[in-house]
């Protein structure tokens, strides 16, 4: 069985989840410069229901409903699952926890920067670490990209990027990129 990625790798704010309440994850307010690290979230949505999480702070934000069934699948073809945002990793894990999601993720990389082709060489450092055979070809980032930074510097690493919204409306279309062939 021969994947396209080993590696599929997520970013959070607007890509994983959306922002009900218009802050992104670590930011105290709109267009925060250092956000705060240290944020708690409960899950608010009734089971069965799409999740949503409220920050301790009120915002409340929103998992894509087909998240899911999307991560399952690539787990079950054995791709690896990411997640790389700029943003606090405290935060981070703490929200993915509350959704529910954590226990599916292998690998985290949050740092509040732009420097993503970074975060992502980290994090295949961290795969090969766990004995992995694993190169930036190999991995692909799935980012909202709300400032077109992504592409080019996934370009120049050698690894995929996906730019949610633009080639994809939904998680779904990743597991035809991303399907074994025999």
């Amino acid at each position: 069985m021969q994947l396209k990625y080993k590696l599929v790798a997520f970013d959070g704010d607007e890509t994983l989840w959306t922002l009900p309440s218009g802050l992104n994850l670590s930011d105290r307010f709109d267009n925060d410069p250092i956000g705060r690290p240290d944020f708690t979230f409960k899950k608010i949505s009734a089971p069965g229901e799409a999740p949503v999480v409220r920050r301790d702070d009120g915002a409340l934000f929103a998992l894509r409903p087909e998240t899911f069934s999307v991560v399952e699948t690539l787990r079950s073809w054995g791709v690896l699952i990411g997640v790389i945002s700029y943003n606090h990793l405290p935060n981070i894990e703490s929200i993915l926890e509350a959704f529910g999601l954590r226990p599916l993720v292998d690998y985290v990389v949050a740092e509040w920067h732009t420097g993503k082709d970074n975060m992502m060489r980290r994090m295949l450092d961290m795969a090969r670490a766990d004995g992995h055979d694993i190169e930036p070809k190999d991995a692909v980032l799935i980012d909202d990209d709300y400032y077109r930074l992504y592409r080019d510097q996934y370009r120049r690493l050698g690894a995929g990027f996906v730019h949610f919204g633009v080639d994809i409306a939904d998680f779904t279309p990743i597991l035809e990129m991303v399907r074994p062939s025999e």
